[in-house]
């Protein structure tokens, strides 16, 4: 992965993130639901950065 295709994944996550954050907060999730989607967000990109790096072995999220 070269360091044009990070820094658009990490924008690219970022506004997944906001729009997660604002459409939890738009439609008034409550707070244990709300925590359970955001880390599932991040278990899943974390696990993509993973993979993506070469660190897991696998067919773990490929997106390619």
């Amino acid at each position: 992965m070269s360091i044009i295709g990070l820094l658009v994944a990490v924008v690219v996550i970022c506004l997944v993130w906001w729009g997660i954050t604002s459409v939890l907060g738009a439609f008034n999730v409550g707070n244990p639901i709300a925590t359970l989607v955001k880390v599932l967000f991040v278990i899943l990109v974390v696990l993509w950065l993973l993979s993506a790096f070469g660190l897991v072995g696998g067919p773990i999220l490929q997106l390619r």
